[in-house]
C-alpha cells in the first residue's frame, strides 16, 4: 500500500514548526537585597585599590575600578524585571532571541541564593545562558535538553572558579 504524499508533506511541514514545549517566567537575574556594609565595603575596597593602581599604572585603571564599583551599585539597588522564557523544539527562546539547540553544548542546574538556576554553555556568543527556573519544572526541562542531544554536565571548576571562591571567603563582603 503506497502512502499518500500529501499527507507527508504535511508532516514533514509540522514537524518544522516550532512547538512551545513549556513556558516560565522568572526574574532577568539573581537579585539579593544588599545592605550598608556591604557597600562601605566595597568603597574602601574601591578607595584602596585607586590609590594602589593610580602609583603603579595612572588614572585608566582607577577610571575601571569606578565603573566596576558603579555596576554593582546598579544592579544590585535595581531589582530585575520579570521576563518570559520558552522552551521550544527549536531550542530555548528568551529575550526575543532563540538559542537553538546546536548552539548548545552542556548544560547544568545549580542553586543559588535559595533559587534554582539553568546555565547552558553555547558555542558562540554570549557563551552562557543563565536562566532562573521553578523547581517544578527541572525535570521536564532536563529531559527536553538531553533528549536534544544537549549533555548535563556541570564543567569541573577552573583555576579562577577556585581563586574567586577562596577570595570570597577569605574577604566577606558582607
Amino acid at each position: 500500500m503506497m502512502e499518500n504524499p500529501a499527507k507527508t508533506a504535511s508532516d514533514a511541514i509540522s514537524d518544522l514548526d516550532e512547538r512551545i514545549l513549556l513556558n516560565w517566567q522568572s526574574p532577568e537575574r539573581l537579585y539579593k537585597a544588599r545592605s550598608k556594609e556591604f557597600y562601605s565595603t566595597i568603597v574602601v575596597l574601591a578607595v584602596l585599590m585607586s590609590v594602589i593602581m593610580f602609583f603603579i599604572e595612572g588614572v585608566m585603571p582607577v577610571f575601571v575600578i569606578w565603573a566596576f564599583v558603579f555596576v554593582v551599585w546598579v544592579t544590585s539597588k535595581t531589582p530585575p524585571a520579570e521576563a518570559e522564557h520558552q522552551l521550544t523544539s527549536w531550542g530555548v527562546r528568551t529575550g526575543n532571541k532563540l538559542y537553538r539547540f546546536n548552539q548548545m553544548v552542556i548544560f547544568w542546574i545549580e542553586e543559588k541564593w535559595g533559587k534554582s538556576v539553568l546555565r547552558i554553555l553555547l558555542t558562540g556568543f554570549p557563551g552562557q545562558l543563565i536562566l532562573l527556573i521553578n523547581k517544578a519544572d527541572e525535570e521536564r526541562i532536563k529531559k527536553t535538553l538531553s533528549d536534544n542531544r544537549v549533555t548535563m554536565q556541570k564543567p569541573e571548576p577552573s583555576w579562577t572558579d577556585n581563586a574567586v571562591k577562596w577570595l570570597s571567603e577569605k574577604i566577606p563582603l558582607d
